[in-house]
């Protein structure tokens, strides 16, 4: 194993601007660790000799567009290299056993200038799309101009920090960057699916589209019909089986998604064998809610999916910002305060949830106690914006604000409200102008309804009018992206170490679902920028603690649930590697079909 510091291993895969020559590495490390070396034959967790064939079949809740990155419809799941790779390939791809490594997958090699303001990539020559077309530095250019012209706000502004791509020759490529960026920063290009120019540059890249495109990926777009289902084939001749990357993933033939746009169908058709595999969101129903009897058999397993490449809250409750009534902090915090996580995870959840305990929940990027002497020297310039507590109190979890009963809670809320100027006329809480205070929760689940429903009990008791608008997936997606609700629940997974889906939440220039609380803050800007650029691993401390620290004691967001463990029922129809990596879950890559064990789940299920 090769252990250097990170400025090292940047100085080591650098080369000098206009210089010929370039120091080349099979990898990026952001703490400048490297397990896998060059030519590697694969993973550890992985099973290299795993059998090919067989399905799986999962469920998601619409899909309308096969359209790549675009502000419009919603995409089909294999289009996207986050988490799995289906369709597409990415530059790069993340090590499951270590902590901020990525190995080149398109690109073969990758070089860093020596002011870390540019990176150079060389991309294999095996690589192809599916019509046996090489994969050119083309491409990539094509892609990250599609993405700065037509991605979601939120996509673009993880990358807006890229100012220039210059195609150097058919296999390489140099992106520029407006300012030094750490290697971190430059391995979020590994999370981008390259799309082919030569077969969209006749095709309308802003529009959703339902024809199936090219990719180059394990899998293709097989059998479909929108509104019902989706396949992907694999591709028995993909490029990528010739690297060690590849070795021993991508094993089922066929993975399928049905659309079901209600959870309890998709449980009853999870009982029926109709499905595979089930991510549950319910804590009810993972407590109380399968047949214990194919449990108890083992035909059917409720597992525990880690994935701890990503750290932080899942779901957040956020208030839309643009509106007037939620830019005063003592509003927010009142709000805050009125949400009882410990009633709702006792009553409603079984217990099974932990409270979130930082933005960089069970990681060493969560803040602890009082600032450290690094964290004020990025605090110190924006004391007097700041509320005095961040600097003399502990956030989260010990902090007084989470500690009071709740009574008290209440109590303090309906103070804060009065000194933001609300007061209670006929049991109604109204501003000055005698406008009503009113918030609409916009869900597009049952889950998310019945979470709020006893949280809109207790906002009535303060005088706040509240409603819950339970719609569909596409109109929930259209209503987010168009910034029409009072309030939404969303997701604030940050990868591990913190990556471009950062400045994608809280930036100011990122505007879209992604950012949907619309936060716009000098203070929370700049103290990405020193995440972002971070160094060290010292400084990435202190950035991140000092950035925690903000976001909470600003109650932007009300922390609904950590990023905790997937928890998934499936049918025992499948093997699995006998190491797993620390910090990705192996399915669905590196699981394979297992004749045996599916012939007695289909014999359970009487389908002989």
């Amino acid at each position: 194993m090769r252990l250097v510091s990170s400025i090292l291993l940047v100085a080591s895969c650098s080369f000098a601007h206009g210089g010929e020559q370039h120091n080349w590495q099979h990898a990026l490390s952001y703490f400048g660790e490297f397990k896998y070396p060059e030519g590697f034959a694969h993973f550890d967790y992985v099973n290299p000799d795993a059998p090919k064939g067989g399905r799986l079949v999962r469920a998601i809740a619409a899909y309308n567009s096969f359209t790549p990155f675009i502000a419009k419809g919603i995409s089909a799941p294999g289009v996207s290299v986050i988490g799995s790779t289906v369709m597409y390939d990415s530059l790069m791809w993340p090590s499951g056993d270590e902590v901020g490594v990525y190995y080149g997958n398109l690109a073969e090699k990758m070089a860093v200038s020596d002011d870390a303001t540019q990176i150079r990539i060389r991309l294999r020559p095996q690589a192809r799309w599916h019509d046996g077309v090489p994969v050119t530095a083309r491409d990539i250019k094509f892609t990250f101009e599609h993405i700065k012209a037509n991605a979601f706000p939120g996509v673009q502004a993880a990358y807006a920090s890229i100012t220039q791509i210059d195609v150097v020759s058919k296999r390489e490529v140099l992106f520029t960057y407006a300012y030094p960026v750490n290697l971190n920063a430059m391995m979020a290009l590994g999370k981008v699916a390259m799309m082919p120019e030569h077969y969209w540059r006749t095709r309308d890249t802003s529009k959703t589209t339902i024809e199936p495109p090219l990719s180059s990926g394990p899998y293709r777009i097989g059998k479909f019909e929108i509104g019902k289902y989706v396949e992907f084939e694999r591709v028995p001749d993909y490029w990528g089986y010739s690297i060690g990357l590849h070795r021993g993933r991508h094993n089922l033939d066929t993975i399928r998604y049905e659309v079901y746009r209600d959870a309890t169908v998709s449980r009853e058709a999870l009982r029926k064998g109709l499905l595979d595999y089930y991510d549950e969101p319910s804590a009810a129903q993972w407590v109380t809610g399968y047949d214990f009897e194919n449990l108890e058999n083992g035909l059917l397993i409720k597992d525990l999916h880690e994935f701890k490449q990503y750290v932080g809250i899942v779901s957040a409750l956020g208030f839309n910002l643009t509106r007037p009534r939620f830019q005063d902090v003592r509003v927010r915090e009142a709000l805050s305060l009125a949400f009882e996580f410990d009633w709702v995870n006792r009553i409603l959840e079984y217990g099974v949830y932990q409270k979130p305990r930082s933005f960089f929940h069970d990681s060493f990027l969560a803040a602890v106690g009082l600032p450290s002497d690094d964290e004020l020297a990025l605090l110190e310039p924006f004391r007097p914006a700041l509320p005095a507590r961040l600097f003399n109190e502990a956030p989260f979890a010990a902090s007084t604000h989470s500690q009071l009963s709740s009574r008290d809670a209440l109590v303090r809320a309906q103070a804060l409200l009065q000194e933001a100027g609300w007061s209670m006329q006929d049991n109604q809480l109204v501003n000055s102008a005698g406008e009503d205070f009113a918030i609409e929760f916009l869900v597009n689940t049952h889950v998310w309804q019945r979470i709020l429903l006893p949280y809109t009990d207790r906002l009535q008791r303060l005088g706040i009018a509240t409603s819950i608008r339970l719609v569909e997936a596409a109109q929930y997606a259209n209503l987010r992206r168009n910034n029409k609700s009072d309030a939404v629940i969303g997701s604030l997974a940050i990868s591990f170490p913190p990556n471009q889906e950062l400045p994608a939440y809280f930036a100011s220039r990122s505007y879209g679902s992604a950012n949907f609380v619309r936060l716009s803050s000098p203070i929370v800007d700049a103290l990405l920028e020193e995440v972002m650029s971070a160094p060290t691993r010292r400084a990435l401390i202190a950035a991140s603690h000092a950035l925690d620290r903000v976001l909470y004691w600003q109650f932007y967001y009300i922390p609904i649930r950590a990023l905790e463990a997937n928890r998934v029922v499936v049918w025992d129809k499948y093997g699995r590697p006998a190491v797993q990596g620390r910090y990705r879950t192996a399915f669905p890559d590196a699981w394979w079909w297992d004749e045996a064990k599916a012939a007695r789940v289909a014999a359970a299920l009487g389908r002989r």
